[in-house]
């Protein structure tokens, strides 16, 4: 009897029959080990729950971007941009002045200076002499479906798109009617091509170099502080770069005969005061935060476009234009968009969030601060960079060489 209880004693006990204490540790390190497998897959991209948590995101960043519209609306009348040059295009053919120095005195309204060449004005006549309306409603409307095409070049899902359309760097220049969405919209078209759901650097190819060119230009041709992207393209392709300026130093000489010559020494002088840092139109650009001369940045910015290589080479250029640019607006963050496709997707949204509202310009700067530190820190912990971030164009060495040898 006594052989049989304790052969019964020594026997593996089930784990109903196990002590409280050595049960209670068993489930701990069970639970903790599952709760660590959960967090380490939060913060996987390829994980499920990483994917839910970044859907979940996107979807609150969104809706907060779309109940932000009324006041985005409220801050921008409709069309502002494009009534500015249309006014001045009237002056200009009536024979008044398009870049009087009082414009500079005017805080808000149509009324404000303004800036783009003078070989626009010509262009624009014709169009102020038709129903204003109807001219203001086409534009928008063309706005909005030059944004959306953006955004698929940016391989964004279509159910994405409304969401990043009423981000406020792309609502901002949507409402406006800025010519920035055109602008950024020639700057991927020019970078980036589509590659399935995914996006790919272009490679400049020698059969493109007349569209490289164009586009090139034509990112900078209204906005001359925007023209680092033929500075991009001629340390790549030289003879691209130099057809785009060609093409653009064609059309100021064919429209000379129709604005004259001193028009651009009155252009150049409404720009200057315009980089007055005491104008209050004058934006949110870096120089007037730190105190910095327009032209050291614009001189960094300059180097930096010419200097960066490989495969995050885009998104560094969106930088360099935010920091050369003296006017920097709302809708000149949209070149800050290529860096955020290229970080991990969570936390781009998240940085995302610092754009809400209207000109909270230290958190659009402190948003591009940290995007350059992700970018920077990524060479080091790959696990900061997006795993759908650009990819780089397979044949990128081969076009170099044919580069080289042409």
């Amino acid at each position: 009897m006594t052989e049989e209880t304790g052969t019964a004693e020594s026997r593996p006990r089930g784990d109903a029959e196990l002590p409280p204490e050595p049960r209670l540790v068993a489930l701990t390190r069970l639970w903790l080990g599952r709760g660590r497998a959960a967090f380490a897959e939060l913060f996987d991209q390829r994980g499920r729950w990483n994917r839910r948590l970044t859907i979940g995101l996107a979807v609150v960043v969104g809706v907060a971007c779309i109940l932000g519209l009324p006041e985005l609306f409220g801050a921008f009348p409709a069309g502002i941009d494009l009534e500015i040059p249309l006014r001045a295009a009237s002056h200009f053919s009536s024979g008044g002045q398009a870049y009087p120095a009082s414009a500079m005195l005017v805080e808000k309204g149509p009324d404000l200076p303004y800036l783009y060449p003078p070989f626009l004005l010509p262009l624009l006549t014709p169009i102020a002499a038709l129903p204003r309306g109807a001219v203001t409603g086409t534009w928008l409307i063309l706005c909005a479906m030059c944004a959306v095409w953006t955004c698929r070049r940016l391989a964004i899902p279509w159910p994405a798109v409304p969401f990043v359309l009423a981000w406020p760097p792309f609502a901002e220049g949507l409402i406006t009617g800025n010519s920035q969405i055109f602008a950024f919209a020639a700057f991927v078209a020019l970078v980036y091509e589509p590659a399935g759901r995914t996006l790919r650097t272009r490679a400049f190819l020698p059969v493109r170099d007349a569209l490289n060119g164009v586009l090139a230009a034509a990112i900078g041709a209204l906005k001359v502080t925007q023209m680092l992207p033929v500075l991009f393209l001629a340390r790549r392709r030289f003879r691209a770069a130099v057809i785009g300026m060609v093409v653009l130093v064609a059309v100021v000489v064919v429209l000379l005969p129709l604005t004259g010559i001193s028009i651009y020494g009155d252009w150049l002088a409404q720009l200057q005061r315009a980089a007055d840092p005491k104008w209050t139109v004058g934006g949110v650009a870096l120089g007037r935060r730190l105190g910095v001369p327009d032209l050291i940045l614009a001189a960094f910015g300059i180097a930096l476009a010419l200097s960066v290589r490989g495969r995050d080479a885009v998104a560094w250029l969106g930088i360099a234009l935010l920091i050369a640019t003296p006017s920097v607006h709302g809708y000149t963050f949209l070149f800050l968009l290529p860096g955020l496709l290229t970080i991990r997707r969570d936390w781009a949204i998240l940085l995302a969030t610092l754009f809400l509202g209207v000109y909270h310009a230290i958190g659009w700067w402190m948003a591009c601060l940290l995007v350059a530190y992700f970018l920077i820190a990524s060479s080091r912990w790959a696990w900061l960079r997006g795993v759908d971030a650009p990819l780089p164009d397979e044949s990128a060495g081969h076009v170099a060489a044919n580069g080289a040898a042409s």
